[in-house]
């Protein structure tokens, strides 16, 4: 039960650190530029498949094509699903410390206490994993749409 609650609730190990945004233009063919901050760039031709950090902020969309004005997205980063899905068995750990000392300092430990300080150490390194490599982070929009207008 303690690993399969790891492996779902960890979200490097659910979709990585990369994440891709799908570009589509009405002509199709257009120039799709993903910017962001911290000399962060990726670019592909519509319909593109561009992938980007996910710990990539402050990011725009740029479409262009001849003849076409130029569209510009703002891409919002936000906090992934699976990121707070770690907290689940890092509840473990002051669980198991109540557990510890709710029959007294000098009474026997129940088994399952280190059960429960083992899941919440193990929850508490997905967090702080998570952090670091980025995947505790998600963009939206992930799918962007865009009808190019002509220039006058």
């Amino acid at each position: 039960m303690l690993t399969a609650s790891l492996l779902t609730s960890c979200a490097t190990i659910r979709h990585g650190t990369n994440e891709v945004i799908s570009v589509d233009s009405n002509p199709p063919g257009a120039n799709a530029t993903i910017m962001c901050a911290g000399n962060i760039s990726a670019s592909g031709t519509t319909p593109a498949r561009i992938t980007i950090p996910r710990k990539a902020e402050g990011c725009h969309v740029d479409v262009e094509k001849n003849g076409m004005k130029t569209q510009k997205i703002q891409i919002e980063r936000g906090f992934d699903s699976a990121y707070w899905l770690n907290f689940i068995p890092a509840s473990g750990l002051p669980l198991g410390t109540i557990a510890a000392f709710s029959n007294g300092i000098f009474a026997t430990v129940p088994d399952y206490v280190g059960v429960l300080f083992a899941a919440g150490i193990l929850g508490g390194v997905g967090l702080i994993v998570d952090r670091v490599d980025g995947a505790m982070y998600d963009h939206d929009p992930h799918v962007i749409k865009v009808t190019l207008q002509p220039q006058q």
